[in-house]
């Protein structure tokens, strides 16, 4: 077990997560609801096993989370997989956020034969559709610095995002290129 991922557990033992799925690997996959009141905000740390920020900094966003008035339910790791071998892909090679039930999902090697195929981002979807978030917030990692990209009508929440985020942070509504059978694209734009 890596020294992040020993450090994760131990600190959030505390907390009441359910294990709503497994991934390839027989790894959990992780959720925990926080709150009962206000807008209902699903939030995920980890979809990529090479972008291990928002899994790193976890417990601090449960601690936001919990300090407001939300009805929150926390995705700890979409793809634990990739995260225990460090890559962005998980052990059958497929991009976790190129496998939803997209209207531009199209099978491919890195996109997955069908939908949901990857056991991960299928418990991530059956527990995000009854859950009904009205918000889903999803922690990436890249190099071109620190912005927030949105799908669909979610303008508004991505700029309040990055003013409260402070410099250096922006907004950037599209990535630069197609992302087929994406989370966004599920969930924001369809």
């Amino acid at each position: 077990m890596p020294d992040d991922e020993a450090a994760r557990n131990e600190r959030s033992a505390e907390r009441r997560w359910e294990v709503i799925g497994f991934s390839r690997e027989e790894r959990a996959i992780r959720a925990i609801t926080l709150g009962a009141k206000g807008p209902r905000i699903a939030f995920l740390a980890g979809i990529h096993g090479d972008e291990q920020e928002g899994l790193r900094h976890l417990d601090e966003a449960l601690d936001v989370l919990a300090a407001h008035p939300v009805h929150a339910r926390v995705i700890e790791d979409v793809n634990p997989d990739g995260t225990a071998a460090g890559t962005r892909t998980t052990s059958a090679g497929v991009d976790p956020n190129r496998n939803w039930p997209a209207s531009n999902f199209s099978p491919a090697r890195r996109r997955g034969p069908a939908p949901l195929s990857e056991p991960g981002v299928a418990a991530t979807h059956a527990d995000l559709v009854a859950f009904d978030p009205q918000l889903i917030v999803v922690l990436h990692s890249t190099s071109r610095g620190p912005f927030v990209n949105y799908d669909g009508p979610a303008d508004g929440f991505a700029r309040r995002f990055a003013v409260a985020a402070g410099d250096p942070w922006r907004v950037e509504p599209s990535m630069g290129y197609p992302t087929p059978g994406s989370l966004g694209t599920w969930f924001g734009v369809d």
